[in-house]
């Protein structure tokens, strides 16, 4: 996750409500829009690189402006705002933001500027400005007029993110900015969906390819039941996708193991993360019971490490939020960064030994949660094997556990939000589309495409993270 001051989350008990999110089968032109997911290897460049472990990417291809000027932005539910680096400032003048590009409002006909300070911070990266408003342009539809925070005083960050997630700093309803709306708002208000919603499908940890769906849900993409969750406000204010998780189990193979201790608890889900982060207590618990007990320290994180033969074990972690359960497996949890990931944090080559990887469960210290500095996540090494919606409308997570040998796409379109979890699943009975069920064979099926670039490594996310991204270029699935 890239929250709006400090990167780092929170899902609660399965609730009837009757502004529930519901689904209805497509029109014959759904008011929905698809893209795949595109993997993007960022290790290869000679960047600074800020993000913890960066190495990959999820973006999307958008222009902002006339005339437009394209940039590459990382999509990310753990923040919520459009937040592009400027050519003005020092960092993009000394040649460091040629990867992702730039946007000068300066040059843009249509760009409105307000005086209103833009201050982010991403764990290690900020960037300062000023907010603009702008049309931005993806998949062939121009939102007019979205509110842009411009990196222009000064930035140490060279990628753009796009959030997807929470209010944010719009959320406060900046003063002088005529929309505070979220990204998901903008486009439904655009007229191009019909509710402020998205999809997102990663696919198994190492695959090239995955899918994002705004305004309705694929139920090829997943099987079971889309159980449909509240997302917790803060203090009244949705700022962040958090979510009650309410059992954690493990199984190594031959026996099933209960965690007893600090459940339920808060959690965000953060594409932007690679890792799951959980509380001290049950991470040291799941990690013991696999019989991991040396730690590597990066930066504030200690990260557990294990054999990476590992991953091939049939063991398999469980996460419940009331009712259906998200499995996950080992190969997702156990990772071995290559060596041009570890360079940028200065560390030699063989800092691991061979044959040593990182575990993605660990933990923080409840204070650090307690006092805010830090939430709980459950980020890429999770959602890689679920199929997650976020409707802001009803303000409702979907999750279900991901179908990775999916057959022919089955898209439902989210109706305005007044219906429960009932209407999701009796749409699908019968499709033949969701089939109800454990956990799907990791073998791989027809996605929505996408191109890989770069040297990716088998099971390595970047725990600047399993940044979910749209590129307009691949896979899209645009129908009005």
């Amino acid at each position: 996750m890239k929250s709006a001051t400090m990167r780092l989350v929170e899902l609660s008990l399965l609730l009837a409500s009757a502004d529930a999110l519901t689904l209805r089968p497509a029109r014959a032109n759904p008011k929905v829009v698809g893209y795949g997911i595109n993997r993007r290897d960022t290790s290869p460049y000679s960047t600074p690189i800020y993000n913890y472990f960066a190495g990959f990417d999820y973006t999307i291809n958008i222009t902002i402006g006339s005339p437009p000027q394209s940039v590459m932005v990382v999509v990310d539910t753990g923040s919520s705002n459009l937040i592009v680096n400027s050519p003005q400032s020092d960092f993009c003048q000394g040649g460091n933001c040629t990867q992702y590009g730039s946007y000068d409002p300066t040059t843009s006909d249509t760009s409105k500027w307000y005086n209103n300070l833009m201050y982010t911070q991403y764990e290690i990266e900020t960037q300062k400005g000023a907010w603009v408003t702008d049309d931005v342009t993806f998949g062939g539809k121009t939102l007019t007029q979205i509110p842009i925070g411009s990196g222009n005083e000064s930035s140490n960050s060279d990628i753009n993110i796009w959030g997807f997630g929470g209010n944010g700093q719009l959320g406060a309803a900046l003063p002088g900015i005529p929309s505070n709306d979220t990204t998901l708002k903008s486009i439904h208000k655009s007229g191009v969906i019909n509710s402020a919603s998205v999809s997102i499908y990663l696919n198994q940890t190492g695959s090239e390819t995955g899918s994002m769906l705004f305004g309705g849900v694929d139920t090829s993409l997943y099987t079971g039941t889309l159980q449909t969750l509240p997302v917790i406000p803060r203090d009244g204010f949705y700022d962040r996708l958090t979510v009650n998780l309410t059992t954690i189990s493990y199984n190594d193979g031959k026996t099933t193991k209960s965690i007893e201790t600090h459940l339920p608890t808060r959690v965000m889900l953060d594409t932007g993360n690679f890792d799951i982060k959980l509380p001290l207590e049950i991470a040291t618990a799941i990690q013991k019971s696999f019989g991991i007990t040396q730690q590597f320290h990066l930066k504030e994180y200690d990260f557990a490490l294990t054999a990476c033969s590992m991953a091939d074990s049939p063991a398999v972690v469980s996460f419940g939020f009331g009712g259906e359960l998200i499995n996950v497996p080992m190969s997702s949890l156990v990772v071995n960064p290559p060596e041009s990931i570890l360079a940028s944090y200065g560390l030699p080559p063989g800092t691991l030994p061979e044959g040593v990887c990182l575990f993605l469960i660990n933990g923080f210290k409840d204070e650090l949660v307690e006092s805010g500095q830090l939430v709980y996540i459950l980020g890429g090494a999770f959602l890689a094997n679920a199929y997650f919606v976020s409707d802001e409308d009803s303000q409702e997570i979907g999750l279900a556990q991901a179908n990775f040998n999916p057959g022919p796409s089955n898209i439902l379109e989210i109706a305005p939000a007044n219906g429960g979890i009932a209407g999701i699943n009796n749409s699908t009975a019968g499709s033949g589309a969701s089939k109800p069920g454990g956990t799907p064979t990791p073998t791989g099926g027809a996605v929505p495409s996408a191109t890989q670039t770069g040297d990716a490594m088998k099971a390595w996310h970047s725990p600047t993270g399993w940044i979910v991204a749209a590129a307009g270029a691949f896979g899209l699935l645009l129908s009005f």
